[in-house]
């Protein structure tokens, strides 16, 4: 199965998120000594390293997840953006105002993440359109 330039390119932000991904966990780690924090992350990167893995492998579905996913963390993070500025939640170590890049990086490779993946998955319809109705 040929990827589509917008399926090389999911793949490609995928591969800096678990390259990013494993930055976080050593952070959280050694730098916030947070290890509940550091096994967290590393469930959410494995699971996005599965689902780059079984895209690849060329299931289609698994597009499907990954929107689900990137649109549940872009969510997440605003949530706790805006709840720890309004300081209705203390962030702790994890405060968005001294871990600002971070937070920006995350927020673009969901952000490029998921309209890749759509564009993907419009990519993969027009494709089978186009298919039906040349037969």
């Amino acid at each position: 199965m040929e990827l589509p330039k917008a399926g090389k390119i999911v793949i490609v932000t995928s591969l800096f998120r678990l390259l990013f991904g494993g930055y976080l966990v050593g952070n959280d780690l050694y730098r916030f000594d947070d290890g509940n924090s550091a096994l967290q992350v590393l469930f959410i990167y494995t699971l996005i390293g599965l689902f780059a893995t079984m895209f690849i492998s060329g299931k289609k579905i698994v597009l499907f997840c990954l929107i689900g996913l990137d649109s549940l963390f872009i969510i997440a993070q605003l949530t706790f953006i805006l709840l720890s500025l309004s300081k209705l939640i203390d962030p702790g170590l994890h405060d968005p105002l001294s871990n600002w890049w971070s937070m920006s990086i995350m927020i673009v490779f969901n952000s490029c993440s998921l309209i890749y993946s759509l564009k993907t998955l419009k990519e993969y319809k027009v494709a089978k359109a186009l298919t039906v109705t040349t037969q």
